[in-house]
């Protein structure tokens, strides 16, 4: 018992400092204030959840091919899910070759899509839409 109990106090730090969820944690405290929001996107700011994000019409694209194969649309769900507390994953509208999922929590909403094969020449890509969720957009 006091094993797992110290093992999750000396992980909390570890969970914190990770820049993946700092940055999706950024994100999420900047959002519910358009002009807090509007600031940050204004920055150098750029989210560290695949190799390319860029800013976008309200949000951030991101965007990876010759994905490894530990990074997919579900993992990638499962894993921004777990730095937004109350985080609620969805399945992505149907589209023919394309995987989905929609990520909504912490003010935020992120679509996931993945295509490809591990056989293309680009071999899987994974794009990633994040926005904050006041602004209206139709979900994937």
């Amino acid at each position: 018992m006091h094993f797992l109990l110290a093992a999750a106090v000396l992980a909390a730090p570890i969970a914190q400092t990770d820049p993946f969820c700092a940055d999706i944690q950024r994100l999420s405290a900047a959002a519910p204030d358009p002009a807090a929001y509007e600031a940050l996107r204004k920055t150098d700011f750029k989210p560290r959840l695949l190799h390319g994000c860029q800013r976008g019409g309200v949000g951030y694209f991101c965007h990876q091919s010759l994905l490894p194969p530990e990074i997919n649309f579900a993992t990638m769900s499962l894993k921004i899910a777990a730095c937004l507390p109350g985080a609620v994953i969805s399945p992505g509208k149907p589209w023919p070759s394309l995987k989905r999922a929609i990520v909504t929590g912490g003010g935020l909403v992120f679509e996931l899509e993945e295509s490809g094969t591990d056989r293309a020449h680009v071999g899987r890509i994974l794009h990633i839409e994040m926005r904050p969720e006041r602004e209206p957009k139709p979900g994937l």
